[in-house]
């Protein structure tokens, strides 16, 4: 069994739309970690991201704990 390194986080941006994403992985240290990550961002799906971006245009970033707040107070 190939040994792991730890959680390495990587912002990889896609070749057909350029959105920029975050791609977490553990990658083997006999793998070629550019090979992954190229395959990695051919594989983003583009429309589910756009529709991602246009779906939270409209709420804003809610502070979770003022959220929890006004939902126990019954708003």
């Amino acid at each position: 069994m190939a040994k792991r390194s730890t959680a390495k986080a990587a912002r990889l941006t896609c070749p057909r739309c350029l959105a920029a994403f975050t791609v977490v992985a553990f990658i083997s240290r006999e793998m070629d970690k550019n090979e992954y990550y190229q395959k990695r961002a051919a594989e983003h799906d583009c429309a589910a991201h756009a529709k991602m971006l246009l779906s939270g245009q409209g709420d804003g970033v809610k502070n979770p704990l003022k959220a929890s707040k006004a939902a126990a107070k019954g708003k």
